[in-house]
């Protein structure tokens, strides 16, 4: 028995146990629970516990608000408890010496080769056992994976991360993933991001239902692994294949970042032989994460092109306009000197506060947009010339934001843009200073403070964990005194002033504790051992997630 047949069989023990001590538990609960059931009983090789749970959905309602007595509902369920007992014995039996994971099989090779092995891959379902199933299946295909059961937290994934292949399943708990699906879609459709449904029920209706809703694809629950994994990299690949051949930005109609890279190459090659001048300038919306701070992306999305539109409707035919991420956009100007280009900017930074009342006249006259130019030189690579660029526009954002700066080279030094703040919490001395130092590299490429605590109580005595702003939280599991479970929950509770992203490290045997992780609201989870490597991309996949 391997370590997701034992999750199963403790969930199912537990969950069971509460229906059959419950006096009524409505239609719907019960629904539920059978649907998960065949999905990932199936899935993960237990014929059996699927068999039974597609029959018993024949007896049962998805929506219905009736209530079983307890007595009823035990005669219904019966072919399930009857499965527990030898399943507990097996289960008591294998404790002591857990499957090792198996190879990887060649089709998940060949389904993650080439490009696409960076993607990020966001899965939505009820059900732990499933996550961590579909989670390691995918990454060792080479992808990044974040899992979750809460559909909030993977509506702000997919606004925030941009990921590259969205994974629903259908029945959630009280909600749906026709309900999630409709809230993502016009993002998704902008993104060119594949969505794709998963269900139990593999009825015709459910399918077409699938397909009306904008799913790119639908998977009947149980499944093969194999299979699940070629389907998405079929979908990643396709989706990579789109982007390449796109020259603009759906939501904003400006040009996308890939395409101004391209421009950029393009025109310092051609400026440096005409000896022509070449500027190029950053734009960042002043405090636009405000803008979805309630989870309402629209308002967020509505200024975006309102922003949009009003650069571009001011600028000359040969100008190259932008958007690279989020509010981030970039101004390539041939012909304009660094001076000329500065003064383009302030321009446009001065009119602006007329276009806003002009379009919305509710828009707070506050609002403001920063700029940043830097001259581009051939003798300085292309991304270094965007990263002179993004320096410019920090300095003018931690200047109080709505102005324009011209990038120097002692910039990297002064600019002291809003700070990441990223703790490492774990007892272990050697893991902890390990990790300090693995992560510190990254200040180089992020204005980030690193701190590191032997638990929960040191990190939360100190006043630097409630200082406002965006913190990352590298957390260990298992800690003597206030564990990393009672630090998240406290965080998601409330506790604090700050953004918190946690990336929560777990050990081998901890599959329970994972699946509370899990529905508790960490962003990611690592296993131990793991690669040194492997950690500092994942936190740099979530820093970039939280700079946006």
């Amino acid at each position: 028995m391997d370590k997701f047949q034992q999750l199963f069989l403790q969930q199912m023990t537990e969950k069971m146990g509460v229906l059959a001590s419950a006096p009524l538990v409505p239609e719907r609960e019960i629904y539920r629970l059978v649907h998960t059931i065949k999905g990932t009983a199936g899935t993960i090789g237990l014929s059996e516990w699927s068999t039974e749970a597609a029959r018993l959905m024949g007896y049962l309602r998805e929506g219905s608000e009736q209530e079983w007595l307890a007595d009823d509902l035990k005669v219904l369920l019966q072919p399930l408890y009857s499965l527990l007992p030898a399943w507990e014995t097996e289960t008591a039996a294998a404790s002591a010496e857990i499957e090792a994971p198996s190879e990887v099989p060649s089709s998940y090779t060949a389904a993650s080769s080439g490009s696409e092995k960076k993607c990020l891959i966001v899965i939505i379902d009820d059900d732990p056992a499933m996550l961590r199933v579909l989670k390691e299946t995918l990454e060792a295909c080479g992808w990044m994976v974040l899992a979750t059961s809460l559909p909030s937290k993977a509506l702000e994934w997919c606004y925030e991360l941009e990921p590259d292949c969205v994974v629903l399943d259908i029945v959630l708990e009280n909600s749906s993933g026709f309900v999630l699906l409709d809230n993502i879609r016009s993002r998704c459709e902008e993104r060119l991001i594949p969505t794709l449904l998963m269900s139990a029920r593999n009825d015709k209706a459910t399918r077409m239902k699938s397909y009306a809703s904008g799913a790119d694809d639908f998977i009947a629950k149980p499944f093969d692994r194999d299979e699940f994994a070629a389907r998405i990299g079929r979908q990643l690949s396709r989706r990579l294949r789109l982007t390449s051949m796109l020259m603009l930005d759906e939501l904003t109609g400006a040009y996308n970042g890939q395409f101004l890279r391209k421009e950029l190459e393009r025109w310092r090659s051609a400026s440096a032989a005409a000896d022509s001048p070449l500027s190029l300038t950053a734009l960042d919306i002043d405090e636009f994460r405000k803008w979805n701070a309630d989870g309402d992306y629209t308002k967020g999305d509505q200024l975006l092109r309102s922003f949009s539109a009003y650069i571009s409707s001011r600028l000359r035919d040969q100008d190259i306009w932008a958007r690279e991420r989020a509010d981030r956009f970039l101004l390539l100007q041939p012909g304009l000197t660094e001076e000329e280009a500065e003064h383009a900017a302030r321009r446009l930074i001065q009119d602006f506060a007329g276009f806003k009342y002009s379009q919305n006249p509710q828009l707070p006259p506050t609002l403001t947009f920063s700029a940043g130019v830097t001259a581009v030189s051939s003798s300085v690579p292309g991304e270094g010339i965007l990263e002179q660029a993004a320096l410019a526009v920090a300095a003018s954002k931690a200047a109080g934001g709505g102005i324009c700066t011209r990038y120097s080279d002692n910039q990297a030094d002064n600019v002291q843009e809003q700070t990441l703040r990223l703790a490492v919490i774990d007892d272990d001395d050697l893991i902890r200073n390990l990790l300090t130092k693995q992560l510190s590299d990254l200040s180089q490429n992020h204005n980030m403070e690193i701190r590191n605590y032997k638990d929960g109580e040191e990190f939360f005595s100190d006043a630097w964990h409630s200082m406002g702003g965006r913190y990352l939280l590298v957390l260990d599991r298992m800690m003597p005194r206030m564990n990393g479970m009672e630090v998240l929950r406290k965080l998601r509770g409330g506790a604090g002033h700050g953004e918190y992203t946690i990336l929560m490290l777990t050990g081998v045997n901890e599959e329970r504790e994972i699946a509370e992780a899990i529905q508790a609201g960490t962003d990611d989870y690592l296993t131990k051992p793991f690669s040194l490597i492997e950690l500092e991309a994942r936190v740099v996949r979530l820093l970039r997630g939280m700079n946006r």
